[in-house]
């Protein structure tokens, strides 16, 4: 199968190491059945020609990947934005189709992301509840033992005078 018939979008969406999601020239080029020197030619000229300065520098990434024979190639990272921005001038109904499938892509994957994240911080303040709720029980656990540590004494001692307070004298076993 080639990426070109790949009915799931996703594969060609990943996390880069700043936490953002990004697609690249490379699947670029296959997903719309174009050369990749043309892809990173059509983004230069966004960058450099159409001066679009900032919007460039947050949302495209000049990298480079190893080819089939081992040679660095230059490739892009783009984010959702800069996808959009390079794609909007393909005007094949091919493309067209390829564009709406990237966005779902990126905004499943964003849903994904934050639903992860919202779980990871849910089960995070959970433990730190539990946490802070045992520290607690413990330090009232050895408040009681300290406590008891000094009772135990008088109690066990007042116990013992009740105990022989209460025991029956039999006049037969004393002595006379």
């Amino acid at each position: 199968m080639t990426l070109q018939k790949i009915e799931n979008f996703e594969q060609f969406l990943k996390v880069n190491e700043k936490q953002r999601i990004v697609t690249t020239s490379r699947h670029i080029a296959t997903v719309f059945g174009k050369r990749h020197d043309n892809i990173i030619r059509d983004i230069k000229a966004l960058i450099i020609e159409q001066d679009c300065g900032e919007f460039a520098l947050l949302n495209f990434e000049e990298t480079t990947y190893i080819d089939e024979w081992g040679r660095k190639q230059p490739m892009y990272q783009m984010t959702k934005n800069g996808f959009l921005l390079l794609v909007m001038g393909y005007r094949t109904k091919k493309a067209m189709k390829f564009k709406v499938e990237f966005i779902k892509a990126f905004d499943l994957m964003r849903e994904k992301l934050q639903q992860e994240g919202y779980s990871l911080i849910h089960k995070y303040n959970a433990l730190c509840l539990e946490h802070k709720a045992e520290q607690k029980f413990a330090s009232l656990c050895g408040q009681g033992l300290n406590q008891w540590k000094e009772k135990k004494p008088l109690l066990e001692a007042t116990l013992k005078v009740f105990e022989n307070k209460m025991q029956i004298e039999l006049p037969l076993l004393t002595n006379q």
